[in-house]
C-alpha cells in the first residue's frame, strides 16, 4: 500500500481517487499549509488481510510515508483513532500546520 503511495503528500483530488478506488482508504485530516491550502497528510486503511487498521501518515523528516499506527479493527473506536492522529501530526509538524477534516461535500476544510 505505501509503496504505491507518491513520495509527498497527496493532492485532496489524488486522495479521492484512491477512495474511489478502494473504499478501505480514508483520507483522514487536510492540512493548512505551503502552497496548497488543503493537501493530504494522513489517511486510514481499514479492512486489511490481517483485520487491522493501519494509520498511514506523510512525514517530511522521513521523506515519505509510514505507517504510524495499526490496530486489531475490534480495538478500533473513533476517539482513539482521533487522538493518535492529532499526536502523529504534532510529533512530525508540530504548529507549522492547522489541522482540519475537509468537507466532503462543500469541498472546503472545517479548522474546528
Amino acid at each position: 500500500m505505501i509503496d504505491a503511495l507518491p513520495a509527498r503528500a497527496l493532492t485532496n483530488d489524488e486522495a479521492e481517487q484512491l477512495k474511489q478506488q478502494d473504499p478501505r482508504i480514508v483520507p483522514l485530516s487536510v492540512l493548512k499549509g505551503g502552497d496548497d491550502p488543503y493537501v493530504i497528510y494522513t489517511m486510514a486503511f481499514y479492512r486489511s488481510e490481517a483485520g487491522e487498521v493501519h494509520l498511514l501518515g506523510y512525514s517530511d523528516e522521513a521523506g515519505g510515508w509510514e505507517s504510524f499506527e495499526s490496530f486489531p479493527e475490534d480495538e478500533w473506536t473513533v476517539e482513539r483513532q482521533e487522538e493518535r492522529v492529532e499526536q502523529w501530526v504534532t510529533e512530525q509538524y508540530g504548529d507549522e500546520f492547522e489541522q482540519g477534516v475537509l468537507d466532503a461535500e462543500s469541498g472546503t476544510v472545517d479548522m474546528s
